[in-house]
């Protein structure tokens, strides 16, 4: 007959199966739902988007933040119906002779390379990610559906952020919720932080994107500039895949005209890094520029284009995490958080 001291060790063992099995079970659940997770991030980041302009519409004219919220989002339609109505056949026109100015670029390029060696570079996990960021897209009702969750999530976390922020930390146990309220209140400000910066940048160089390149004679400016300025959205990475587009436009054209694009897209590049981003972002984000190379390529490998797209934001709340769990609560390290700094000296906000 088995002593009471076994019995425990038996316990003990099968609980420890137990937990593990639920960890397991747990991270199966995360890993099939990865898509729907990047789309309720997405809908954070609008719903960001969505604050960052309430607050200074509430600042600069005095609005309550609800009216403030509302206005907010006329503004983001408002200057969508703009860009459509103003600019929408002459985009249309250009898109579509950018598309065949590629197709020749295309033809032509592939004359220089072997097609055993294209193959390879296909074969390789980063080859493969830009191969599924080409293919990406082709389902126009499952892209449609989540642009549609996005938006409507992100309209409901921007009208009353804290129901969302409440039940989240309430998972947790009692006594590691002012840890993670405190994270989560400083992730919130540095992807507020992030975006404006952002968002200011991506303007700036869309429009000297246009302009060098009307001024140059690269056919599409418009179009390009726009493309540019939206691929600035995915730093480091979505600049490089931008100049090289306006690159091979140009090569359509001539190499003497390729030159030019490649200077101005190196002029662009250095402005946006050492003029641009400084100024409109400060100490915003703590991210060294590797450490956000290397984070978004991962990132993307791991969860496809919609993860190459959201994979900066995505290591500056882990940057945050990181920083505030493991570094200074785990490992008990004086690290600095710019995000935490910003929300102590930023005045309440009044309903």
């Amino acid at each position: 007959m088995p002593s009471d001291q076994d019995q425990t060790a038996e316990t003990q063992f099968v609980r420890k199966i137990l937990i593990v099995g639920a960890a397991v079970a747990f991270a199966a659940l995360v890993w099939s739902l990865r898509e729907i997770l990047l789309l309720v991030f997405a809908a954070v980041l609008l719903a960001v988007i969505l604050r960052f302009i309430a607050e200074i519409l509430s600042v600069r004219t005095g609005m309550t933040n609800s009216w403030s919220l509302v206005v907010a989002g006329g503004v983001v339609l408002s200057l969508i119906a703009a860009v459509i109505t103003l600019f929408g056949a002459q985009l249309a026109g250009q898109f579509n002779a950018l598309a065949s100015q590629l197709q020749s670029v295309e033809r032509t390029v592939a004359g220089y390379f072997d097609v055993s060696s294209a193959k390879d570079l296909l074969s390789s996990s980063l080859g493969s990610l830009f191969a599924r960021a080409l293919s990406w897209g082709t389902t126009v009702i499952a892209a449609t559906a989540g642009l549609l969750l996005v938006i409507v999530g992100g309209v409901y976390m921007a009208i009353d952020p804290d129901i969302y922020r409440n039940g989240l930390i309430k998972l947790v146990p009692p006594e590691w919720q002012p840890r993670i309220r405190a994270t989560l209140d400083d992730a919130g400000e540095a992807l507020r932080m992030w975006i404006g910066a952002q968002l200011l940048a991506m303007v700036i160089v869309g429009v000297l994107i246009a302009v060098g390149a009307l001024l140059i004679g690269i056919p599409s400016a418009l179009a390009l500039g726009l493309i540019f300025g939206l691929t600035e959205f995915v730093p480091v990475v979505g600049p490089i895949a931008g100049a090289v587009l306006v690159v091979l436009v140009a090569i359509g054209q001539s190499w003497e005209m390729a030159l030019w694009a490649t200077g101005l897209v190196i002029l662009v590049q250095q402005l946006e890094s050492n003029l641009i981003m400084p100024l409109v972002s400060g100490r915003a984000v703590e991210l060294p520029p590797a450490v956000g190379l290397f984070a978004v390529v991962a990132i993307g490998v791991v969860f496809g284009p919609l993860g190459l797209v959201l994979g900066y934001p995505l290591a500056v709340v882990s940057d945050v995490a990181i920083r505030r769990l493991y570094v200074r609560q785990t490992l008990g390290e004086d690290v600095e958080i710019a995000a935490e700094t910003s929300r102590t000296d930023k005045p309440r906000e009044t309903s």
